[in-house]
């Protein structure tokens, strides 16, 4: 398996589209073994009128192809009144090893993909209200685009964060019709905060 093969993150809540801000720190070691669902954020950390639609759940396969994970978990959040393809988020965790440059690899190879979108109407960017760099991240990439889904003359914003923290990658997207970038700092923040919980990373 090469990273070349490893694919876009898509579902069908949440058209994708992102790239930028990037962050590099150095890795942590750790002792025990870590539960896939200790690191899936919950519906708390989300606004009010939020909750989960979908998962926690291995992705299915149609959607995900290979990735070359060992593991990987998958969760779905809608607001209330959702309605298919607009107003989603999700986040995805996905395990690799042994050995910190399998992971380094795919990371890079997400970053090109997740960060690329053929219906983007703007080009993606760093929103200029936005300064939050994940402190727990050995990488870290994010940034926002407006998107015009196929088939539809409305755009939607987008906004993607790509984290890898030591052998672990994990994906975030959300449409942001009903949540505001402070709304998805906190959600960041809380995966950080998990991660550096259930890792043994540093958190500053």
């Amino acid at each position: 398996m090469t990273p070349k093969k490893a694919c876009a993150l898509a579902s069908a809540v949440l058209v994708c589209a992102c790239v930028a801000v990037s962050a590099v720190r150095p890795g942590s070691r750790r002792t025990g073994s870590v539960d896939m669902y200790d690191l899936m954020i919950h519906a708390s950390v989300f606004p009010q009128d939020w909750h989960v639609c979908v998962g926690p759940t291995p992705p299915p396969e149609h959607i995900w192809s290979e990735r070359g994970e060992i593991e990987f978990l998958y969760v779905g959040f809608c607001p209330e009144g959702f309605e298919q393809g607009t107003g989603g988020a999700q986040h995805a965790v996905f395990r690799y090893g042994p050995g910190l440059d399998v992971a380094v690899a795919y990371y890079l190879d997400f970053s090109r993909r997740e960060f690329s979108n053929r219906y983007a109407a703007t080009p993606y960017a760093i929103p200029e209200e936005w300064s939050y760099q994940s402190a727990v991240a050995d990488r870290f990439k994010f940034a926002c685009a407006e998107i015009e889904p196929f088939g539809s003359t409305r755009r939607v914003r987008t906004c993607t964060a790509l984290a890898q923290y030591d052998e672990y990658i994990s994906v975030f997207g959300a449409h942001m019709s009903h949540m505001t970038l402070e709304d998805l700092e906190r959600i960041l923040v809380a995966i950080d905060e998990r991660m550096a919980l259930h890792l043994g990373k540093q958190l500053d």
